[in-house]
C-alpha cells in the first residue's frame, strides 16, 4: 500500500453487506452491497489515493448473486404455493 493511500469505506461496506446478506436480511443486504459498491467505485475513480476497487467489485457481484437467489427462491415459493393450492391432496 503506497503512502497516503487508504481503502474506501464504502468498498468495505459493500463486501460486508454482500457476505452478510446470505445470513441476515437477504434482499436488503444485497441491494446495499450493490449500491455501496457503485458508490465506492465512483469515489475510487475520482480519488487516486483510494483503494478497494476489487472489494467493491466483489461486493457488487455478491450482491447481484444474492438478488438473483432471493428472486428465484420467492418464485419457487409462489409456484409451490400455487401447486399445493390446486393439488388434489
Amino acid at each position: 500500500m503506497p503512502p497516503g493511500s487508504r481503502t474506501e469505506g464504502f468498498a468495505i461496506a459493500s463486501l460486508a453487506c454482500g457476505i452478510g446478506a446470505f445470513f441476515f436480511i437477504p434482499i436488503v443486504g444485497s441491494i446495499l452491497a450493490i449500491v455501496f459498491g457503485a458508490v465506492a467505485r465512483r469515489r475510487i475513480a475520482e480519488d487516486p489515493t483510494l483503494q478497494g476497487t476489487d472489494m467493491a467489485r466483489a461486493g457488487i457481484i455478491i450482491g447481484w448473486i444474492g438478488v438473483v437467489v432471493a428472486v428465484l427462491f420467492i418464485t419457487f415459493l409462489i409456484v409451490l404455493a400455487f401447486a399445493l393450492e390446486h393439488s388434489n391432496l
